[in-house]
């Protein structure tokens, strides 16, 4: 019988591999309507604050948002972006405002987290901060104080540039920006954008997202004690993964989708509404760098002011009163 030529061999070769990664591809996909069915509604988490929650029908989507009525300046409350974001971080923040003041207190929820929405669509800076704007202007009555956490700070900060009217004053917890670089390299971006046209990324997301390694992430990368890591953050972050659409705003968090190019230089600097930035006093521990941090302040000597606190990146769950002393201050709430 006669060998079979080489280019045969290398045909049954390709189509070998073919059939392999179409059936890997078919069983990911499989797998992936599987896990979803058992997914419940974002509506399904219980509420993040001890406020009333309220829809708000958006341009985009419908957000979900926490009120406390009262007197005087509104503040606003935003949460920060990563894989199990929520205004559920701004607890400490809230329950503060609302047993020391009478001041209207809101809290929102970005789309993509919490208990909005979190459909296919295009999350992008546009998308955000196009929220934020039509929330302001539609909720609280007049212009607002607004608390920002991370990734959250840079949305704020393009607002109050873009619609300074509906904007007091700026406190920025761990503004993100500040680092040399941001986001992944082209590969990495090119491996996540893989990852999700497979599915990949969605499984993993669900699977990395357990109280186990959600422990482990803020212990490494958020907190500076690994012992201050409070259970009402832990358990609330483990349940909003769990939701259906829950890993699609992450995925653009992660591949530096949602950041804001040359954020420092082009929107910080530029504030004309009194800011206060707050960092940690030792931030190498941390997953955040603020390098750019001094000369940013140099170029906006009359509006912004910083102050480093102790704890990491959320100092209003580690270190607390230093954290509330420079707020009160700052927004004369005392």
């Amino acid at each position: 019988m006669a060998e079979p030529s080489s280019s045969h061999s290398y045909g049954r070769t390709v189509l070998a591999t073919g059939a392999s990664l179409l059936g890997t591809y078919a069983g990911l996909a499989a797998a992936r309507w599987a896990y979803r069915r058992t997914l419940p509604s974002p509506l399904s988490l219980p509420p993040a604050l001890d406020l009333e929650p309220r829809p708000i029908e958006g341009p985009d989507g419908r957000a979900q948002y926490y009120v406390r009525p009262g007197n005087g300046p509104p503040v606003i409350l935003l949460h920060s972006f990563n894989a199990v974001a929520s205004s559920r971080e701004m607890q400490p923040i809230a329950e503060h405002l609302a047993t020391t003041t009478d001041r209207p207190i809101y809290a929102l929820d970005w789309l993509g987290f919490g208990r909005s929405d979190r459909g296919p669509r295009a999350y992008s800076p546009t998308l955000y901060e196009r929220q934020l704007y039509h929330f302001l202007t539609e909720v609280p009555d007049g212009p607002a104080d607004i608390i920002a956490l991370s990734l959250g700070a840079e949305y704020a900060a393009q607002v109050a540039l873009q619609a300074a009217p509906l904007v007091r004053r700026l406190v920025l917890i761990s503004p993100t920006g500040l680092a040399p670089t941001q986001g992944p390299s082209a590969p990495g971006r090119l491996g996540l954008a893989l990852a999700d046209r497979t599915g990949t990324f969605e499984l993993l997301y669900h699977r990395l997202t357990r109280r186990t390694s959600l422990r482990d992430y803020y212990a490494r990368q958020i907190f500076l004690a690994p012992d201050a890591i409070p259970s009402a953050l832990l358990d609330y972050a483990e349940q909003t993964a769990q939701v259906r659409g829950a890993y699609r705003a992450p995925l653009r968090f992660v591949d530096g989708t949602l950041s804001i190019e040359n954020v420092a230089e082009d929107v910080y600097a530029r504030l004309y509404r009194p800011t206060l930035l707050l960092t940690p006093a030792s931030p190498d521990a941390t997953v955040q760098s603020f390098e750019r941090l001094s000369s940013l302040l140099s170029q906006n000597t009359r509006d912004l002011s910083h102050e480093a606190l102790p704890g990491g990146l959320l100092p209003h769950w580690e270190a607390p009163t230093p954290f509330f002393g420079t707020v009160n201050e700052f927004l004369d709430l005392s």
